[in-house]
């Protein structure tokens, strides 16, 4: 436990380290720009599925022009019905067309207080998802103190399938009980579908940056980059991508195996530079023995915006991969190559800088 644990805060602190490096103070290259000429919002609501997109098909068109699309909101939950009602109700806070963005709520745990908080939304919430008898929970012996990752990957295996094939939506929004959410967390989804659509390179949209402490980023809240590393914490997942990896779900740490190249097959994630998403207080209690562990220390400094965000006047196509990786690589090439012993003599007034390792 502790070395998974460990290594996801190798990694996390490995991220940040050649961000902050290489890219944090010659970002500003990387700002999409807001000509309102170049796009079109629909004047009138008018739901789309995924296959009904159109007008994103080459260059020369109002590319990724944006309208309302229909997608759902799956929250996860267990047995804290606290966090379930407030979760929600910040849902309900900015959401502002309920056919747009319905809500699902999937329950594990058949816990009584947790699912008369669902129930007592009403109609506010399209469906509550029961998980039912899947049998016996299959844990090795070794991870026997780890049967908590378990339910959570067979939950959400369940879950996903059944709200992606069974009641057939093309794509979703996932969160869990234990998020915040941003003023602009739905409007955010709504105005990079098309780019996830026409991207071919992108596998995901996060709401969530695993860096994003205060201090530590530019508070420019449109700033958006593109991923290696898979964020969740507030995702967008389709349809396609799901019957894509469905077969070969594993049986715990869905996550971290999210994480791994078979799965990822060189596609990125979108992600901001602000996040969309923070972790409550409720969030210490939860089975994800690290959230409880690292909370205080880590993740309730992690930022979520509060600015007001017109998305549909910004223009995203800076994350188009060609665009985005020249972008990319000509900031880089303007920074000195710099070594690890450099670090503690850099010059305060340096902008940006290489740090190559092998």
């Amino acid at each position: 436990m502790r070395l998974r644990i460990l290594r996801k805060v190798v990694v996390n602190a490995s991220i940040f380290f050649l961000i902050n490096i290489i890219l944090l103070l010659s970002i500003k290259g990387f700002h999409g720009s807001t000509n309102n000429s170049e796009l079109r919002s629909a004047t009138t609501t008018k739901i789309i599925r995924e296959g009904q997109t159109t007008n994103i098909s080459s260059l020369s068109e109002p590319l990724l022009t944006k309208k309302d699309v229909l997608l759902p909101i799956v929250v996860f939950g267990c047995n804290r019905a606290r966090a379930l009602q407030i979760h929600i109700e910040a849902l309900l806070r900015i959401r502002n067309n309920s056919d747009l963005n319905p809500i699902l709520v999937s329950l594990d745990c058949h816990s009584r207080e947790t699912l008369q908080v669902a129930k007592s939304f009403g109609d506010k919430i399209k469906k509550i998802i029961e998980l039912p008898d899947l049998g016996p929970l299959i844990v090795p012996p070794k991870d026997h103190l780890l049967s908590g990752y378990y339910k959570i990957s067979r939950h959400y295996g369940y879950s996903l399938n059944y709200v992606l094939n069974t009641l057939n939506y093309e794509a979703i929004i996932i969160t869990e009980d234990d998020l915040e959410v941003s003023p602009d967390f739905l409007d955010y989804f709504q105005a990079l579908y098309p780019l996830l659509k026409y991207d071919k390179t992108l596998w995901c949209i996060s709401a969530w940056n695993d860096n994003g402490i205060d201090k530590k980023i530019d508070r420019q809240a449109n700033l958006l980059h593109r991923t290696d590393f898979f964020p969740g914490l507030g995702w967008l997942l389709t349809r396609t991508v799901w019957n894509e990896i469905k077969d070969d779900w594993p049986q715990a740490f869905w996550d971290d195996w999210m994480r791994k190249p078979e799965q990822r097959r060189d596609r990125a994630c979108i992600r901001p530079e602000v996040s969309r998403t923070g972790i409550s207080p409720e969030g210490r209690t939860g089975l994800l023995f690290h959230r409880g562990q690292f909370y205080n220390h880590y993740l309730k400094k992690i930022i979520k915006n509060t600015d007001p965000i017109d998305w549909k006047s910004i223009d995203v196509r800076y994350l188009i991969k060609e665009q985005y990786d020249k972008k990319f690589q000509s900031s880089i090439d303007t920074c000195p190559v710099i070594t690890l012993s450099d670090l503690n003599i850099m010059n305060s007034d340096m902008t940006c800088a290489q740090l190559r390792y092998r």
